[in-house]
Order: structure tokens, then sequence, then C-alpha cells
């Protein structure tokens, strides 16, 4: 029986994080899409009822989970820091440089999250302002 080398499995891991950019990336635009039609309506003054109420919901669920997404980034970066150390201290560079690969993308999934949560903010409250 053959084993999987533990290369492959960071290698997976990190290719499977970069997905995971691109259809965060691919559901920003569909929101986007959707904010910038509401500013359009708001232009126009002929948002409905739904609108505004859509409008404040979605702001206050952005605001909780920018809110998170800063608390996470807060906590995980000192760990990643940890495990970067663990791995530098324990493997060969190469090998270590190959796993340090995930730590990286997954800091940078962590990013993107946060900056597309205060990007909605931001957007929202924009919207919210005179209605």
């Amino acid at each position: 029986m053959q084993q999987l080398p533990v290369e492959l499995i960071s290698n997976f891991l990190s290719l499977a994080i970069l997905v995971m950019i691109f259809v965060k990336y691919y559901q920003y635009k569909k929101k986007l899409d959707v904010i910038n039609g509401l500013s359009e309506l708001k232009k126009n003054n002929s948002l409905s009822s739904d609108d505004k109420s859509f409008i404040k919901t979605n702001l206050q669920d952005y605001q909780l989970l920018f809110a998170r997404d800063t608390q996470r980034l807060k906590l995980t970066y000192p760990i990643f820091i940890l495990i970067a150390g663990i791995l530098l201290a324990f493997l060969d560079f190469k090998e270590a440089m190959i796993h340090l690969n995930v730590i990286v993308v997954a800091y940078i999934f962590m990013q993107v999250n946060k900056i597309h949560n205060r990007n909605f903010v931001t957007l929202l409250s924009d919207l919210e302002k005179g209605i």
C-alpha cells in the first residue's frame, strides 16, 4: 500500500482554498450587482419598503460579519505565526515552504472575506443614509 505524500495534501488544500476564493469573488460580484441595483432605485426615489428593510437588515448582518472577521483575524494571526515557526523549526526549509503555502493562502482567504464584508458595510451604509 502506497502512502500519500504530505506535500500533495498541502497542495490540494491550497488549491481548495483558492477555489473557495474564486467562489467568494463570484458571490461578491452577484451581491454587488444587487447593491448597485438598489443604488439606482434610490437615485430614482423608487425604493419600496421591502427594499429599505432589506438594506437595514443586511447592513446589520454585514456589520456583525465584519466584526467577526476582524476578531477571527486577530485570533488566527498569532496562530499562523506559531504554526509557521514550528514548521520552520522542525522541517527542512524546502519542505516548510511547501506547507507554509497553505497558511499563506488561508490568511489571504480570510483577508478577502473581511474586505468583502467591509465593502458591503460601506455600500449599505451609504444606501441607508437618507432613507
